[in-house]
């Protein structure tokens, strides 16, 4: 089995990159993919983007799950949590690079839906760390992902494998889960599996702005055991988020 668990679909509002559903199924077919967890690109129309992500996962409820993005700076974040989990969608992606997140009060009262409905949350960086000891400019992404982590340890949290200190907090917090992040992030997801063992590290493509059979192609040609390859590219995903499949 492969899953994807991170794919967008829609327009991104500043760069260009742009994907349909059909595109990412096509993906999925030529290079099998089982599942692909589809997001909107980060936007200030949230509504309008989450109830697009909505629309794809009803016609192929089969292959795709949904997430919605959320703005926890904006009045209603709250009611667009409970928006998207009554229109079908299954996770939540929070983007600190486009709207205020870390030290938004909001914040983490938009855990509280998440955790009642289940919804796992992606946080949807670029590569954020420099080195292991270098991440003091990064300071709020650590203390952000301290505080929820242990407030809201049933609420699973997926971050990327260069996030600040990130092998202390998955130490720390067993609701910490790794989501590749594209090709480029592939070989940290790796090292963390190395360190922490197998059990907590995603395949997620970030289509379209790395193409998805570069990763499985990665995966699948580094020195790897077996069962933990099969781990990393679908088992852990279907083990952990069963319940939104």
């Amino acid at each position: 089995m492969i899953v994807d668990i991170h794919a967008h679909i829609g327009h991104h509002p500043i760069m260009d990159f742009r994907q349909t559903p059909e595109e990412v199924l096509e993906a999925m077919d030529k290079w099998g993919i089982d599942r692909t967890f589809v997001l909107p690109f980060p936007s200030m129309k949230v509504r309008k983007v989450n109830d697009a992500v909505a629309e794809a996962v009803k016609r192929h409820p089969d292959r795709l799950t949904g997430f919605a993005v959320i703005d926890p700076s904006g009045e209603g974040a709250l009611e667009e949590v409970r928006h998207a989990a009554d229109i079908g969608l299954r996770g939540v992606m929070l983007d600190p690079e486009f709207h205020r997140v870390f030290g938004v009060p909001r914040l983490e009262e938009v855990m509280v839906p998440c955790m009642e409905y289940n919804m796992p949350v992606l946080f949807n960086t670029p590569n954020i760390e420099v080195g292991e000891g270098e991440s003091m400019g990064r300071e709020p992404y650590y203390q952000g992902i301290n505080q929820l982590a242990s407030r809201y340890p049933d609420v699973k949290l997926l971050v990327s494998p260069f996030w600040p200190r990130v092998r202390e907090l998955m130490r720390k917090y067993c609701n910490l889960l790794i989501d590749s992040g594209g090709r480029n992030g592939i070989s940290g997801a790796i090292s963390l599996t190395q360190e922490m063992g197998p059990t907590r590290v995603f395949f997620g493509s970030e289509s379209p702005q790395n193409h998805p059979a570069l990763g499985i192609k990665q995966i699948c040609t580094m020195k790897l055991f077996p069962v933990y390859r099969e781990l990393i590219l679908g088992k852990n995903a279907e083990r952990i988020f069963k319940d939104i499949f």
